[in-house]
């Protein structure tokens, strides 16, 4: 199938709808199911996990060796510990303007808009701060990690009636599966592919940072 663009809002559709439909048809799915964003690489450029390494390395290079403590705990504790001493500079944050302008669109037509993220929940309420439009915010707490089939089940139960969920990566199959809608950012064709075959209503967007 030929995918779409829409220039104005860099989107990439991937069904054959007419120019002058294209805005609605993006999401013609009730106002009443959220949008949720994942976070790094969908939301942001990068991944907070090794922004936060980076920013504390640099003062002390001393941490690598707690960090292959805290690992031996999980990955979700490792992400929590860097998280509490993180030193990011939020104003150099590269967002994805096309999937905040997305956001704030849907915020606008009276949709809510969730950040589900497997980064920290300190690092993930930080930046949340920051974009007026998230209404809620779940991300992993230093003992779980919300990645791939956890975070499908934790948005399943919370939302049955549905959600449309915007990733990036394969992880995010698992939680595309569970969706009523799919966004796409940055995507590789790979991932593209297998978010299509799923058989649900999908866009992609391109990950604009200028």
């Amino acid at each position: 199938m030929t995918d779409l663009f829409t220039e104005a809002d860099g989107i990439v559709d991937d069904r054959r709808v007419p120019r002058s439909d294209r805005a609605s048809a993006v999401f013609g799915l009730p106002n009443t199911i959220p949008l949720v964003l994942d976070l790094d690489g969908t939301l942001i450029r990068g991944d907070l996990l090794y922004k936060s390494f980076f920013s504390i390395l640099r003062r002390n290079p001393l941490i690598v060796l707690s960090c292959a403590a805290w690992l031996l705990r999980g990955r979700a504790a490792l992400k929590r510990q860097l998280a509490l001493r993180n030193r990011i500079n939020w104003d150099r944050i590269e967002l994805h303007h096309d999937v905040v302008a997305l956001a704030n669109r849907e915020k606008a037509a009276g949709r809510r808009v969730v950040l589900a993220t497997a980064a920290d929940a300190v690092l993930a309420g930080q930046l949340a701060a920051i974009i007026p439009c998230i209404d809620h915010v779940f991300a992993s707490d230093g003992e779980h990690n919300l990645k791939g089939a956890n975070k499908a089940a934790l948005l399943r139960r919370t939302f049955p009636q549905g959600f449309i969920y915007a990733g990036d990566s394969r992880s995010d199959l698992a939680v595309w599966r569970e969706a009523a809608g799919i966004v796409t950012v940055a995507a590789s064709d790979t991932v593209r592919s297998a978010a299509r075959a799923l058989g649900k209503p999908a866009v992609h967007l391109q990950g604009r940072i200028d």
